[in-house]
């Protein structure tokens, strides 16, 4: 199987975009680039797994791709470069996504655009909490009334994912270009 052509087509023109951009060092820099970066593959890779029918896998992507686009909104309009030291061994990113999520809407990022970022998460934020907090509810939904083994993930939920990873791409790939 193969993606559609227009989310492949889509995925092409932002990875053509992002071999393109010409960037000047800078510590900073050297954080949210790899982040963005980061995240558009994990959203590549949600798609290409989605369409493969492994569903469980690109939810379990779900939270490393939210927190990677989160912290690299973060680094790049919250956090002062004096804190960052060369080679970025002693940095930490807060841990709570809220605390990120708020931060970087507080800083007034993107107009409104930062802020339909925590209502698209939403509907995939039990997913995402599952995959990194036992799982005990993904076990649970895979089976059916009649004690089947069943698909986890409905259509919706899934469509929910697929449609916050192509966004979130662009904004991504915006984010790397200003």
């Amino acid at each position: 199987m193969k993606l559609d052509n227009n989310t492949l087509e889509y995925f092409k023109a932002i990875n053509d975009g992002c071999n393109t951009i010409e960037f000047t060092y800078d510590k900073k820099n050297s954080l949210y680039i790899p982040l963005f970066s980061a995240y558009i593959e994990q959203c590549i890779a949600i798609h290409v797994l989605d369409k493969e029918e492994l569903t469980s896998s690109a939810f379990a992507l779900a939270r490393p791709m939210v927190e990677s686009y989160s912290r690299a909104m973060w680094v790049k309009y919250c956090l002062d470069e004096a804190k960052i030291e060369e080679g970025c061994e002693q940095l930490h990113f807060p841990k709570k996504l809220e605390f990120l999520l708020s931060s970087v809407g507080d800083a007034g990022v993107d107009g409104d655009r930062f802020h339909d970022f925590k209502p698209a998460i939403e509907p995939i934020m039990s997913n995402m909490h599952d995959f990194t907090h036992g799982g005990v509810q993904s076990i649970a939904r895979q089976y059916g009334n009649d004690g089947h083994l069943s698909s986890p993930r409905s259509r919706e939920e899934r469509d929910e994912l697929l449609k916050l990873a192509i966004l979130t791409s662009s904004l991504s790939y915006e984010n790397l270009t200003l």
